[in-house]
Protein backbone atom coordinates (compact mmCIF):
# COMPACT_ATOMS: atom_id res chain seq x y z
CA UNK A 1 0.00 0.00 0.00
CA UNK A 2 2.83 2.37 0.89
CA UNK A 3 4.56 1.64 -2.41
CA UNK A 4 1.40 2.50 -4.35
CA UNK A 5 1.09 5.78 -2.44
CA UNK A 6 4.71 6.72 -3.17
CA UNK A 7 4.25 5.90 -6.86
CA UNK A 8 1.17 8.11 -6.98
CA UNK A 9 3.04 10.90 -5.23
CA UNK A 10 5.87 10.73 -7.76
CA UNK A 11 3.39 11.05 -10.63
CA UNK A 12 2.26 14.35 -9.11
CA UNK A 13 5.85 15.49 -8.65
CA UNK A 14 5.68 15.14 -4.85
CA UNK A 15 8.97 14.39 -3.16
CA UNK A 16 9.96 13.59 0.40
CA UNK A 17 10.91 17.21 1.01
CA UNK A 18 7.43 18.34 -0.05
CA UNK A 19 5.85 15.93 2.42
CA UNK A 20 8.09 17.14 5.25
CA UNK A 21 7.49 20.82 4.48
CA UNK A 22 3.72 20.37 4.27
CA UNK A 23 3.69 18.50 7.56
CA UNK A 24 5.74 21.22 9.24
CA UNK A 25 3.50 24.01 7.90
CA UNK A 26 0.48 22.15 9.23
CA UNK A 27 1.67 20.83 12.56
CA UNK A 28 3.85 23.65 13.92
CA UNK A 29 1.29 26.50 13.63
CA UNK A 30 -1.41 24.29 15.14
CA UNK A 31 0.87 23.33 17.99
CA UNK A 32 1.70 26.99 18.61
CA UNK A 33 -1.97 28.04 18.64
CA UNK A 34 -3.09 25.26 20.97
CA UNK A 35 -0.08 25.79 23.26
CA UNK A 36 -0.91 29.47 23.83
CA UNK A 37 -3.59 30.48 26.36
CA UNK A 38 -6.81 31.30 24.54
CA UNK A 39 -7.13 34.70 26.22
CA UNK A 40 -3.94 35.76 24.47
CA UNK A 41 -5.68 35.40 21.11
CA UNK A 42 -8.26 38.01 20.17
CA UNK A 43 -9.54 36.08 17.15
CA UNK A 44 -12.05 33.26 16.92
CA UNK A 45 -10.97 30.03 18.54
CA UNK A 46 -9.96 27.27 16.14
CA UNK A 47 -12.61 24.61 15.84
CA UNK A 48 -13.22 21.70 13.47
CA UNK A 49 -14.15 24.03 10.61
CA UNK A 50 -11.09 26.20 11.13
CA UNK A 51 -8.75 23.20 11.24
CA UNK A 52 -10.37 21.83 8.07
CA UNK A 53 -9.81 25.12 6.25
CA UNK A 54 -6.22 25.22 7.50
CA UNK A 55 -5.57 21.71 6.18
CA UNK A 56 -7.16 22.52 2.81
CA UNK A 57 -5.06 25.69 2.47
CA UNK A 58 -1.84 23.82 3.30
CA UNK A 59 -2.31 20.82 0.97
CA UNK A 60 -1.37 22.76 -2.22
CA UNK A 61 2.20 22.95 -0.88
CA UNK A 62 2.54 19.30 -1.95
CA UNK A 63 2.12 20.13 -5.65
CA UNK A 64 3.59 23.62 -5.68
CA UNK A 65 6.57 22.63 -7.84
CA UNK A 66 4.46 21.30 -10.71
CA UNK A 67 1.48 23.66 -10.35
CA UNK A 68 2.77 26.80 -8.58
CA UNK A 69 0.11 29.27 -9.74
CA UNK A 70 -2.80 26.87 -9.30
CA UNK A 71 -1.57 25.94 -5.82
CA UNK A 72 -1.40 29.59 -4.73
CA UNK A 73 -4.84 30.43 -6.17
CA UNK A 74 -6.45 27.49 -4.38
CA UNK A 75 -4.75 28.45 -1.13
CA UNK A 76 -5.88 32.08 -1.41
CA UNK A 77 -9.47 31.00 -2.10
CA UNK A 78 -9.52 28.81 1.02
CA UNK A 79 -7.82 31.49 3.10
CA UNK A 80 -10.44 34.05 2.12
CA UNK A 81 -13.06 31.87 3.80
CA UNK A 82 -10.72 31.30 6.77
CA UNK A 83 -10.03 35.01 7.33
CA UNK A 84 -13.67 35.96 6.75
CA UNK A 85 -14.61 33.72 9.68
CA UNK A 86 -12.03 35.65 11.77
CA UNK A 87 -9.89 32.70 12.78
CA UNK A 88 -6.31 33.33 13.93
CA UNK A 89 -4.80 35.14 10.94
CA UNK A 90 -1.11 34.56 11.64
CA UNK A 91 -1.48 30.78 11.31
CA UNK A 92 -1.96 31.07 7.55
CA UNK A 93 0.99 33.37 6.90
CA UNK A 94 3.79 30.75 6.46
CA UNK A 95 1.80 28.78 3.87
CA UNK A 96 1.17 31.79 1.65
CA UNK A 97 4.78 32.96 1.99
CA UNK A 98 6.06 29.55 0.80
CA UNK A 99 3.67 29.46 -2.17
CA UNK A 100 4.47 33.04 -3.26
CA UNK A 101 8.18 32.24 -3.06
CA UNK A 102 7.62 29.17 -5.26
CA UNK A 103 5.62 31.17 -7.81
CA UNK A 104 8.33 33.83 -7.91
CA UNK A 105 11.02 31.19 -8.34
CA UNK A 106 9.24 29.25 -11.08
CA UNK A 107 7.45 31.91 -13.15
CA UNK A 108 8.07 35.30 -14.73
CA UNK A 109 8.19 38.64 -12.95
CA UNK A 110 4.82 39.63 -14.43
CA UNK A 111 3.14 36.46 -13.15
CA UNK A 112 4.70 36.99 -9.72
CA UNK A 113 3.42 40.57 -9.46
CA UNK A 114 -0.05 39.47 -10.53
CA UNK A 115 -0.17 36.63 -8.00
CA UNK A 116 1.12 38.84 -5.17
CA UNK A 117 -1.56 41.38 -6.01
CA UNK A 118 -4.27 38.72 -5.97
CA UNK A 119 -3.00 37.33 -2.66
CA UNK A 120 -2.90 40.75 -0.99
CA UNK A 121 -6.34 41.68 -2.29
CA UNK A 122 -7.82 38.37 -1.19
CA UNK A 123 -6.45 38.67 2.34
CA UNK A 124 -7.50 42.33 2.73
CA UNK A 125 -11.02 41.76 1.44
CA UNK A 126 -11.64 38.64 3.51
CA UNK A 127 -10.13 40.13 6.68
CA UNK A 128 -12.38 43.19 6.45
CA UNK A 129 -15.61 41.19 6.28
CA UNK A 130 -16.15 40.58 10.03
CA UNK A 131 -14.87 44.01 11.07
CA UNK A 132 -16.76 47.25 11.39
CA UNK A 133 -13.62 49.28 11.88
CA UNK A 134 -10.69 49.68 9.48
CA UNK A 135 -8.20 46.89 9.02
CA UNK A 136 -5.53 47.04 11.69
CA UNK A 137 -1.79 46.61 11.61
CA UNK A 138 -2.09 42.98 12.68
CA UNK A 139 -3.56 42.26 9.24
CA UNK A 140 -1.57 44.68 7.09
CA UNK A 141 1.91 44.05 8.54
CA UNK A 142 2.10 40.35 7.56
CA UNK A 143 1.43 41.35 3.96
CA UNK A 144 4.98 42.69 3.85
CA UNK A 145 6.15 39.10 4.02
CA UNK A 146 4.43 38.54 0.68
CA UNK A 147 6.72 41.11 -0.89
CA UNK A 148 9.76 39.62 0.84
CA UNK A 149 8.88 36.15 -0.48
CA UNK A 150 8.37 37.49 -4.02
CA UNK A 151 11.67 39.40 -4.01
CA UNK A 152 13.51 36.41 -2.54
CA UNK A 153 12.14 34.08 -5.19
CA UNK A 154 13.11 36.44 -8.01
CA UNK A 155 16.59 36.85 -6.57
CA UNK A 156 17.06 33.08 -6.35
CA UNK A 157 15.75 32.62 -9.91
CA UNK A 158 18.20 35.19 -11.26
CA UNK A 159 21.01 33.59 -9.26
CA UNK A 160 20.24 30.16 -10.71
CA UNK A 161 20.03 31.61 -14.22
CA UNK A 162 23.44 33.23 -13.74
CA UNK A 163 24.95 29.96 -12.51
CA UNK A 164 23.47 28.09 -15.48
CA UNK A 165 24.75 30.68 -17.94
CA UNK A 166 28.22 30.60 -16.39
CA UNK A 167 28.30 26.80 -16.50
CA UNK A 168 27.15 26.72 -20.13
CA UNK A 169 29.75 29.29 -21.10
CA UNK A 170 32.51 27.26 -19.45
CA UNK A 171 31.32 24.12 -21.23
CA UNK A 172 31.27 25.96 -24.57
CA UNK A 173 34.79 27.29 -24.00
CA UNK A 174 36.04 23.82 -23.10
CA UNK A 175 34.39 22.33 -26.20
CA UNK A 176 36.10 24.95 -28.37
CA UNK A 177 39.45 24.22 -26.74
CA UNK A 178 39.05 20.49 -27.37
CA UNK A 179 38.00 21.19 -30.97
CA UNK A 180 41.11 23.30 -31.53
CA UNK A 181 43.39 20.66 -30.05
CA UNK A 182 41.81 17.90 -32.13
CA UNK A 183 42.10 19.96 -35.30
CA UNK A 184 45.66 21.13 -34.72
CA UNK A 185 47.09 17.78 -33.58
CA UNK A 186 44.99 14.76 -34.46
CA UNK A 187 43.57 16.00 -37.77
CA UNK A 188 47.02 17.04 -38.95
CA UNK A 189 48.54 13.63 -38.26
CA UNK A 190 45.63 11.81 -39.93
CA UNK A 191 46.01 13.95 -43.04
CA UNK A 192 49.72 13.13 -43.15
CA UNK A 193 49.03 9.39 -42.76
CA UNK A 194 46.37 9.47 -45.46
CA UNK A 195 48.56 11.36 -47.91
CA UNK A 196 51.63 9.16 -47.46
CA UNK A 197 49.65 5.92 -47.54
CA UNK A 198 47.87 7.01 -50.72
CA UNK A 199 51.08 7.99 -52.47
CA UNK A 200 52.87 4.80 -51.45
CA UNK A 201 49.95 2.64 -52.60
CA UNK A 202 49.86 4.45 -55.95
CA UNK A 203 53.58 3.92 -56.49
CA UNK A 204 53.32 0.22 -55.65
CA UNK A 205 50.33 -0.17 -57.98
CA UNK A 206 52.58 0.88 -60.83
CA UNK A 207 55.07 -1.94 -60.04
CA UNK A 208 53.09 -4.63 -61.80
CA UNK A 209 56.26 -6.57 -62.51
CA UNK A 210 56.58 -7.68 -58.88
CA UNK A 211 53.54 -9.66 -57.58
CA UNK A 212 54.98 -9.68 -54.06
CA UNK A 213 54.20 -5.98 -53.76
CA UNK A 214 50.44 -6.50 -54.26
CA UNK A 215 49.69 -7.39 -50.59
CA UNK A 216 51.67 -4.38 -49.42
CA UNK A 217 49.75 -2.14 -51.80
CA UNK A 218 46.48 -3.57 -50.55
CA UNK A 219 47.45 -2.84 -46.94
CA UNK A 220 48.37 0.72 -47.84
CA UNK A 221 45.03 1.19 -49.60
CA UNK A 222 43.32 -0.04 -46.43
CA UNK A 223 45.29 2.46 -44.35
CA UNK A 224 44.37 5.26 -46.75
CA UNK A 225 40.67 4.34 -46.73
CA UNK A 226 40.59 3.97 -42.94
CA UNK A 227 42.33 7.30 -42.39
CA UNK A 228 39.91 8.97 -44.82
CA UNK A 229 36.99 7.59 -42.83
CA UNK A 230 38.58 8.65 -39.55
CA UNK A 231 39.16 12.13 -40.91
CA UNK A 232 35.51 12.41 -42.01
CA UNK A 233 34.28 11.34 -38.57
CA UNK A 234 36.73 13.71 -36.92
CA UNK A 235 35.38 16.60 -38.98
CA UNK A 236 31.86 15.68 -37.92
CA UNK A 237 32.98 15.64 -34.28
CA UNK A 238 34.60 19.05 -34.69
CA UNK A 239 31.38 20.43 -36.17
CA UNK A 240 29.44 19.11 -33.18
CA UNK A 241 31.93 20.53 -30.69
CA UNK A 242 31.79 23.94 -32.37
CA UNK A 243 27.99 23.89 -32.53
CA UNK A 244 27.88 23.90 -36.34
CA UNK A 245 25.19 22.14 -38.32
CA UNK A 246 26.20 18.68 -39.47
CA UNK A 247 25.22 17.56 -42.96
CA UNK A 248 23.83 14.06 -42.36
CA UNK A 249 24.29 13.13 -46.03
CA UNK A 250 27.94 14.13 -46.04
CA UNK A 251 28.75 12.83 -42.57
CA UNK A 252 26.36 9.95 -41.83
CA UNK A 253 25.93 8.90 -38.21
CA UNK A 254 27.48 5.46 -37.64
CA UNK A 255 24.97 2.68 -37.07
CA UNK A 256 24.76 -1.10 -37.05
CA UNK A 257 24.62 -1.17 -40.84
CA UNK A 258 28.29 -0.16 -40.74
CA UNK A 259 29.35 -3.32 -38.89
CA UNK A 260 30.00 -5.13 -42.17
CA UNK A 261 32.42 -2.41 -43.29
CA UNK A 262 34.04 -2.43 -39.86
CA UNK A 263 34.54 -6.19 -40.10
CA UNK A 264 35.98 -5.86 -43.60
CA UNK A 265 38.48 -3.21 -42.51
CA UNK A 266 39.64 -5.33 -39.58
CA UNK A 267 39.99 -8.37 -41.81
CA UNK A 268 42.07 -6.34 -44.23
CA UNK A 269 44.65 -5.57 -41.53
CA UNK A 270 45.27 -9.25 -40.81
CA UNK A 271 42.60 -10.55 -38.41
CA UNK A 272 39.96 -12.79 -39.95
CA UNK A 273 36.64 -11.48 -38.58
CA UNK A 274 33.24 -13.10 -39.01
CA UNK A 275 29.94 -11.26 -38.52
CA UNK A 276 26.89 -13.19 -37.35
CA UNK A 277 23.42 -11.73 -36.90
CA UNK A 278 20.78 -13.65 -34.96
CA UNK A 279 17.11 -12.87 -34.68
CA UNK A 280 15.06 -10.52 -36.83
CA UNK A 281 16.97 -7.35 -37.65
CA UNK A 282 15.02 -4.18 -36.88
CA UNK A 283 15.73 -0.45 -36.72
CA UNK A 284 16.74 0.72 -33.25
CA UNK A 285 16.87 4.13 -31.57
CA UNK A 286 19.84 6.11 -32.97
CA UNK A 287 21.56 6.31 -29.57
CA UNK A 288 21.50 2.50 -29.26
CA UNK A 289 22.86 1.95 -32.77
CA UNK A 290 25.69 4.44 -32.26
CA UNK A 291 26.56 2.90 -28.89
CA UNK A 292 26.72 -0.67 -30.19
CA UNK A 293 28.71 0.38 -33.26
CA UNK A 294 31.28 2.23 -31.15
CA UNK A 295 31.59 -0.69 -28.73
CA UNK A 296 32.21 -3.08 -31.63
CA UNK A 297 34.70 -0.65 -33.12
CA UNK A 298 36.66 -0.32 -29.89
CA UNK A 299 36.57 -4.07 -29.25
CA UNK A 300 37.96 -4.84 -32.72
CA UNK A 301 40.60 -2.15 -32.28
CA UNK A 302 41.72 -3.89 -29.09
CA UNK A 303 41.81 -7.22 -30.93
CA UNK A 304 44.19 -5.76 -33.52
CA UNK A 305 46.34 -3.83 -31.03
CA UNK A 306 46.55 -6.17 -28.03
CA UNK A 307 45.18 -9.64 -28.62
CA UNK A 308 47.60 -10.91 -31.28
CA UNK A 309 44.63 -12.87 -32.56
CA UNK A 310 44.17 -14.63 -35.87
CA UNK A 311 40.39 -14.80 -35.77
CA UNK A 312 37.55 -12.86 -34.18
CA UNK A 313 33.77 -13.15 -34.11
CA UNK A 314 31.25 -10.29 -33.96
CA UNK A 315 27.79 -11.56 -33.02
CA UNK A 316 24.72 -9.32 -32.96
CA UNK A 317 21.56 -10.84 -31.50
CA UNK A 318 18.13 -9.20 -31.62
CA UNK A 319 15.80 -10.24 -28.82
CA UNK A 320 12.50 -8.98 -27.48
CA UNK A 321 13.20 -5.73 -25.67
CA UNK A 322 16.99 -5.86 -25.96
CA UNK A 323 19.95 -6.31 -28.29
CA UNK A 324 23.14 -8.17 -27.43
CA UNK A 325 26.53 -7.57 -29.02
CA UNK A 326 29.44 -9.93 -28.41
CA UNK A 327 32.99 -9.68 -29.73
CA UNK A 328 35.34 -12.59 -29.10
CA UNK A 329 38.79 -13.52 -30.36
CA UNK A 330 41.34 -16.33 -30.11
CA UNK A 331 44.18 -14.16 -28.91
CA UNK A 332 46.12 -13.93 -25.65
CA UNK A 333 43.14 -13.07 -23.50
CA UNK A 334 42.80 -10.70 -20.58
CA UNK A 335 46.48 -10.47 -19.76
CA UNK A 336 46.90 -8.00 -22.60
CA UNK A 337 43.43 -7.10 -23.76
CA UNK A 338 42.24 -6.37 -20.29
CA UNK A 339 45.06 -3.99 -19.55
CA UNK A 340 44.05 -0.91 -17.60
CA UNK A 341 46.69 1.26 -19.27
CA UNK A 342 44.17 2.71 -21.73
CA UNK A 343 40.61 3.94 -21.60
CA UNK A 344 39.03 1.55 -24.12
CA UNK A 345 37.13 -0.73 -21.75
CA UNK A 346 36.15 2.16 -19.48
CA UNK A 347 34.81 4.04 -22.50
CA UNK A 348 32.81 1.03 -23.69
CA UNK A 349 31.34 0.59 -20.24
CA UNK A 350 30.35 4.27 -20.08
CA UNK A 351 28.72 4.04 -23.51
CA UNK A 352 26.68 1.00 -22.51
CA UNK A 353 25.53 2.62 -19.27
CA UNK A 354 24.54 5.82 -21.08
CA UNK A 355 21.71 3.94 -22.84
CA UNK A 356 20.75 1.84 -19.83
CA UNK A 357 22.78 -1.22 -20.83
CA UNK A 358 25.59 -3.18 -19.27
CA UNK A 359 28.99 -4.39 -20.44
CA UNK A 360 30.79 -7.60 -19.46
CA UNK A 361 34.43 -8.19 -20.33
CA UNK A 362 36.83 -11.01 -19.55
CA UNK A 363 38.24 -14.28 -20.75
CA UNK A 364 36.33 -15.98 -23.54
CA UNK A 365 34.75 -19.40 -23.20
CA UNK A 366 37.40 -21.02 -25.43
CA UNK A 367 40.28 -18.66 -24.67
CA UNK A 368 40.96 -15.19 -25.97
CA UNK A 369 39.00 -12.18 -24.81
CA UNK A 370 35.27 -11.45 -24.75
CA UNK A 371 33.34 -8.18 -24.83
CA UNK A 372 29.57 -8.53 -24.39
CA UNK A 373 27.12 -5.62 -24.32
CA UNK A 374 23.41 -5.92 -23.58
CA UNK A 375 21.26 -2.88 -24.30
CA UNK A 376 17.50 -2.51 -23.75
CA UNK A 377 15.57 -1.24 -26.74
CA UNK A 378 12.38 0.47 -25.56
CA UNK A 379 10.61 2.49 -28.20
CA UNK A 380 12.41 0.87 -31.10
CA UNK A 381 11.11 2.56 -34.17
Amino acid sequence: MGTVALAGARRWGIGRGDLLLTGALLILPLAAVFALPWHWLEDRQLDALGITLLVLATMPVLVRRRYPIQALLFCVAVQMAYHALNYTHEVMLPVVVVLIYTVSLATSRTSTLAMVGISVAGVLVSASVPRDESIGAEVISPLGWFVVAAVGGQAMRLHRALLTETSERRVAEERLRIARDLHDVLAHHIVVINAHAGVAAHLLDERTDDPALAPISQSLHTVADASSGALAELRTTLDVLRGNEVDADRHPTPDLAGLARLVAVTTAVGVQVELRIKGTSRPLPPAVEITLYRIAQEALTNVVKHAHARQALVQLEYDVGEVRLEVTDDGRGSSDSGSTAGYGIAGMNERAQSVGGQLVTGAGRYGGFRVAATVPTPGAR
